[in-house]
């Protein structure tokens, strides 16, 4: 009896240590994918930020003008070239400065949030929420959420 309770500890601490690495290991490569996009989106890199998403992908823009969920390649290739003419820029002079702070990376299998927060915190700050699923063992973003407050200043 002894030996099946050692023999059962054992296995289940092996688990635990190969469940422990391949979270650390998902948690590694995630965190490269949210850095890979935010720097393509800093310089304006077209094909690595259009890249960075799923071909299903879905997004909430915090401007009222795109109000309406943005659904598939299509749209989205559409409306981030609306915005931000500059992915279109073949001398690519413009930059932009996202400096994510307080982020925050969750793991459930095959699916990851990534949540963070833009801005300074005091006057205004924005919101951002990637779910991230892997395929074909790279990390993509299947749905980004963004939002922005300000403080009210009556």
């Amino acid at each position: 009896m002894k030996i099946k309770t050692l023999l059962l500890l054992i296995i289940f601490s092996l688990l635990i240590n190969f469940s422990i690495k391949a979270q650390n290991k998902d948690s590694i490569a995630v965190m490269k994918s949210a850095t890979d996009f935010v720097t393509a989106f800093n310089n304006f890199n077209w094909t690595t930020f259009r890249a960075s998403f799923t071909d299903d992908a879905t997004i909430f823009y915090p401007f009222w003008d795109q109000a309406s969920r943005i659904e598939g390649r299509q749209e989205l290739d559409t409306v981030w070239l609306t915005i931000f003419p500059e992915f279109v820029d073949t001398k690519n002079t413009r930059k932009l400065h996202i400096n994510p702070k307080d982020l925050k990376i969750q793991l459930y299998g095959q699916t990851a949030i990534v949540t963070f927060h833009l801005g300074d915190g005091v006057n205004r700050l924005s919101r951002r929420t990637l779910v991230m699923i892997k395929e074909e063992n790279h990390w993509k973003i299947a749905h980004l959420h963004a939002s922005s407050i300000s403080k009210n200043k009556n």
